[in-house]
């Protein structure tokens, strides 16, 4: 019988990384589901998850591996595995991929390796460069992974057929092999949360949102249209699920593991406005008591006071907004927002959200190519109205090139030397770079804590009441926003990495 082994990684972190979290791998708890309903034996290494206390020195000063190490995962892992598949979300994360592929396939050369994820899906070429690896699975996986496995086992399926597939033929690569495919969402099985450890998940409360109960990420739709060019989820093909089949997740998640938290991950949840009162009137009417939020973030554009009040009804205890930038310059010529856009609107969503008792974050980008000193204050401006507005918290974060978007291409000569792991400044707040040649390092990290300080000025001078609470709940331990949630987690984190920081592995 085929036996599939997926692997999610370690994660890689600085200890002022304010990004960083501990949440259940969807993905691969989607592909480890539809394999399973296919009739192949899967387990899960969560590399996070299983172990998130233990901290290890990777590489460079002030960097490490959160979760289990190198030599643990191998030590994990059955010579009777027939693949193992790694997922690599995030450029800065490959290093530790790579180095864990290296390993993997020192002790096991027999058993094939296949990684999929944003950051593989756009540098397959360098990816199977690395020689222990010996195939790439670009976009969504569920088809491609199952087609992969048929083939190996010897069924009716020649390689060259098989979607989304890239691989290594002797010496050359081949790329993208038999065009792409995405799967029918309304045909995938709920992810195997059971392979997952979900009380680490629960205890830990190191969501990508906020959490106080017991929680787990969820999507309703996956896909995005929109063609943001930093963004590597851009033009994707944006389908949703039904509305039936989402609340009977929900319904099944607390029944099974007393989850009544739900962090809504789409790209764009609120796109299809029909879609979004339909599926809250149907969480209102089965009369389930949820909490829920939007951490990954929404598109503003298409949310109306109404929206708004049909959520809070079903539960959305907050919502995400992503204004990126507050110049129309930026937005319009570098960024390529969308024709629908619109920051007034924006800051009316932000105003309606807080007059009903929503809670509502924003995403801001600094440091994009082309961007000049006067777009900075321009958003630093926005940023102070945000505040005004209501909106109860901000993330400053910095631009990354990341491969597979324009951005990228844009500054091949820039990246030429780019180290992978130089990436994590987009959300270190200990320094800054900057990939605008109208403005320094030094420049953009000031510009950074000067939005910061004035959104937190200006939301005290008009909302004084909410950030007095802020500080109660951070002093109670007490969760309502992603901020309050970065703060208790970024300061236990920092006494307790300290105390718990052990020796590398070789080759770490």
């Amino acid at each position: 019988m085929m036996e599939v082994l997926l692997i999610n990684p370690p994660q890689v972190f600085s200890h002022y990384q304010v990004a960083a979290g501990i949440v259940p791998p969807m993905g691969i708890a989607y592909l480890a589901s539809f394999l399973q309903y296919q009739g192949i034996d899967v387990k899960i290494i969560d590399g996070v998850g299983e172990n998130p206390k233990q901290i290890v020195p990777f590489r460079r000063k002030n960097i490490f591996l959160r979760g289990l190490t190198f030599d643990q995962i191998v030590g994990m892992i059955s010579p009777d595995n027939s693949l193992i598949g790694i997922s690599n979300l995030f450029t800065f994360n490959y290093p530790a991929v790579e180095e864990l592929t290296i390993k993997i396939k020192k002790k096991f050369p027999h058993i094939p390796i296949v990684l999929g994820g944003a950051h593989v899906s756009a540098s397959v070429e360098e990816v199977l460069c690395n020689s222990c690896v010996d195939y790439v699975i670009s976009g969504e996986g569920e088809i491609t992974l199952f087609q992969l496995c048929q083939y190996l086992e010897g069924k009716n399926v020649t390689i060259d057929t098989i979607s989304n597939l890239s691989y290594k033929n002797d010496d050359e690569i081949i790329v993208y092999n038999g065009g792409r495919s995405y799967p029918d969402v309304d045909t995938l099985p709920f992810p195997a949360r059971d392979l997952l450890p979900m009380e680490n998940y629960f205890s830990f409360k190191e969501s990508h949102g906020f959490s106080n109960s017991n929680w787990t990420s969820i999507f309703s739709s996956r896909g995005c249209p929109y063609g943001c060019t930093f963004c590597e989820s851009r033009k994707g093909r944006f389908r949703q699920r039904a509305v039936n089949m989402v609340v009977d997740e929900i319904e099944y998640c607390i029944n099974n593991y007393g989850i009544t938290e739900f962090h809504f991950e789409d790209d764009n949840m609120t796109l299809n406005r029909n879609h979004i009162i339909t599926l809250c009137e149907e969480i209102t009417k089965r009369g389930l008591n949820i909490k829920w939020q939007t951490p990954n973030g929404i598109r503003a554009s298409s949310v109306t006071k109404d929206i708004l009040l049909t959520m809070k009804r079903s539960g959305c205890q907050h919502i995400t907004l992503a204004p990126e930038s507050g110049s129309i310059r930026v937005l319009n010529e570098i960024i390529k927002k969308g024709s629908d856009f619109d920051l007034k609107h924006l800051l009316q969503v932000g105003k309606w959200a807080h007059e009903i008792g929503i809670k509502v974050g924003a995403f801001i980008i600094i440091g994009i190519p082309g961007e000049r000193k006067e777009d900075i204050r321009k958003t630093v401006n926005f940023v102070k109205k945000m505040a005004k507005a209501g909106i109860d918290e901000v993330v400053i974060g910095l631009f990354i090139p990341l491969p597979g978007t324009p951005l990228w291409d844009e500054l091949a000569e820039k990246r030429k030397n780019i180290d992978y792991l130089d990436l994590l400044s987009v959300g270190d707040i200990s320094g800054a770079k900057s990939w605008s040649d109208h403005i320094r390092d030094d420049e953009l990290k000031k510009y950074r804590l000067k939005a910061y300080l004035y959104f937190h000025f200006y939301r005290f001078l008009f909302h004084p009441k909410e950030v007095i609470q802020s500080f109660v709940n951070i002093l109670k331990g007490v969760q309502e926003s992603k901020t309050e949630r970065v703060l208790l987690s970024f300061i236990g984190r920092i006494f307790k990495s300290k105390r718990r920081e052990i020796e590398p592995e070789n080759g770490s």
